[in-house]
C-alpha cells in the first residue's frame, strides 16, 4: 500500500481543521470551502488567510522532497496570490500579510517541512498519518483588479516516496 495524502485547512481562533476541502476559494470569510458569490473580495483588498497542510495516510518509509507552486492560471490585473510555507498557524486575518508571491515553477517551489519541521514525514511504528507545517496563502488585490471572478488556478504539491 502507498501514502495517500488529503489537504486540510484550519479556521477560526480555536483552529477549527476542514479535511479533507473540495476547494480553495479566496473571499472576504474565514472559512473552508466559501463560496465567493456569497464572500467576495472588494477591489484593493485581500482575501483572509488560508493555512493549508498535508495529511499523509497508509503505508509508507518515507515522504520527502515535499514542494507546492502555483503551475497554471494567469493573473488579472493588480492580483497576486501570496505564500509562506512552513508558517505557524494563527488565527486567519484578511490584513495584507508581506508573503512573497507564490512560485510558479517546480525549480522556486516552496520547500514544505514535516510538522515537526524535519525535511521528511517517516512512518511511525504503529502506523499514524503525518502532517506537513502550514501553508499560508492569501489573494490580495489592488484598486486596478477588474471586477468580478479571477482565472481559475492550479497548485501543484509534489513529494518524493520511499
Amino acid at each position: 500500500m502507498a501514502a495517500t495524502h488529503q489537504f486540510s485547512e484550519s479556521n477560526g481562533a480555536g483552529e477549527v481543521e476542514t479535511i479533507p476541502v473540495a476547494n480553495l476559494n479566496f473571499g472576504s470569510n474565514d472559512s473552508a470551502e466559501l463560496n465567493t458569490t456569497t464572500y467576495p473580495i472588494t477591489r484593493g483588498d485581500a482575501s483572509f488567510e488560508k493555512y493549508l497542510r498535508a495529511k499523509f495516510t497508509g503505508v509508507f518509509t518515507e515522504i520527502s522532497n515535499m514542494k507546492f507552486w502555483k503551475s497554471a492560471g494567469a493573473y488579472v490585473t493588480g492580483e497576486e496570490i501570496k505564500a509562506a510555507a512552513n508558517a505557524t498557524y494563527a488565527q486567519p486575518s484578511a490584513t495584507p500579510n508581506a508573503d512573497s508571491v507564490i512560485p510558479t515553477t517546480e525549480g522556486t517551489a516552496l520547500s514544505m517541512q514535516s510538522a515537526e519541521g524535519a525535511e521528511t514525514i517517516e512512518y511511525g511504528a504503529s502506523g499514524v498519518s503525518g502532517y506537513t507545517k502550514y501553508l499560508r496563502l492569501q489573494l490580495q488585490t489592488t484598486g486596478s483588479t477588474p471586477a468580478g471572478a479571477v482565472n481559475t488556478k492550479t497548485f501543484t504539491f509534489q513529494f518524493d516516496e520511499v
